[in-house]
């Protein structure tokens, strides 16, 4: 379940795989979780929360075929983190992103993500495939800098900011 404490205890795990070195500009008070204001960002991951899906079709096209694979982590789960690594925006937008995921259990995954997007002023058809690389365990496993975690982390909150969210009691 997805319970405050929890995900603030994941979260200060992912924080403190991190060295006062791998960060910009160390401060003390500007560093991993202390920074955050944990109880909000638990508020808006929990808003996202959902199902992830091995392989995905989706389209607002009359009659379109849409389509879900297999339960990615049998799971519910949070997108946290994604790093496009290539990508193609041309007629059909195409990219290979990483993505970090907060599962159920508090364990993070780290996962590939293959999409194909054709939309226009009138349609979209999006199909994305997804697969598991590996559990985040170590430091070694990272694949993104602390700030910009805590940036994606703080992006999260702006609904909650500007009055546009749904409040969770968790």
């Amino acid at each position: 379940m997805f319970a405050e404490k929890e995900m603030s205890d994941a979260l200060k795990w992912l924080f403190d795989l991190y060295q006062p070195e791998d960060y910009e500009a160390y401060d003390e008070e500007e560093v991993g979780s202390v920074a955050l204001c944990l109880p909000e960002i638990c508020m808006a991951l929990r808003d996202k929360v959902e199902t992830p899906y091995e392989y995905t079709i989706r389209t607002n096209i009359d009659q379109g075929f849409e389509y879900r694979g297999k339960e990615l982590f049998v799971q519910r789960a949070c997108l946290l983190y994604t790093d496009m690594e290539i990508s193609v925006f041309d007629m059909v937008d195409t990219s290979y992103n990483r993505e970090l995921w907060l599962l159920e259990d508090m364990s993070f995954a780290v996962v590939h993500n293959v999409s194909m997007v054709v939309k226009s002023e009138d349609y979209y058809y999006t199909t994305e495939y997804r697969s598991i690389v590996k559990l985040l365990k170590e430091r070694d496993d990272l694949f993104f800098t602390p700030e910009s975690l805590m940036e994606e982390l703080d992006d999260m909150c702006i609904p909650q900011w500007e009055s546009e969210a749904t409040i969770y009691e968790l």
